[in-house]
């Protein structure tokens, strides 16, 4: 059997901080679920930037638009972005590509398994402060 392929996504804000345990965490629980982790996408920047200074994403879009993933971890919400509209499109990608977000936090997925989107992880405007 075919092992799903994911990528993972993480972010600080500061150099001061590290992406290991949300690494570490997240390579885990792909494990567990017997994923094959394609590549890990490490930022570290604020998460109020801009969307063409989030290498990060950019990365794992190309990999959701290439085909190569089918799922992207994340720790939490937060980790994608503090703008909405940035979050909001990255997911909109992901799912125009039939790619489900998991953030690890929660314990959500955007996509169901029929690839529908899954109600329970509507991502409705939400201020800065509640991600």
């Amino acid at each position: 059997m075919q092992k799903t392929p994911v990528a993972v996504l993480v972010r600080v804000s500061t150099v001061k901080q590290e992406t290991a345990r949300q690494v570490s965490e997240l390579k885990a629980y792909a494990e567990t679920k017997g994923y094959d982790v394609r590549e890990v996408c490490e930022e570290t920047i604020s998460g109020t930037a801009e969307n063409g200074q989030r290498h990060g994403l950019r990365r794992v879009e190309e990999l959701a638009r290439a085909g190569k993933i089918k799922k992207v971890l994340v720790h939490e919400i937060s980790r994608l972005a503090r703008r909405n509209s940035v979050a909001h499109q990255f997911v909109e990608t992901l799912e125009d590509c039939g790619v489900s977000l998991y953030w690890h936090s929660q314990a959500i997925e955007t996509l169901l398994p029929s690839g529908k989107r899954n109600p329970a992880a509507g991502m409705s405007p939400a201020p800065p402060s509640v991600w």
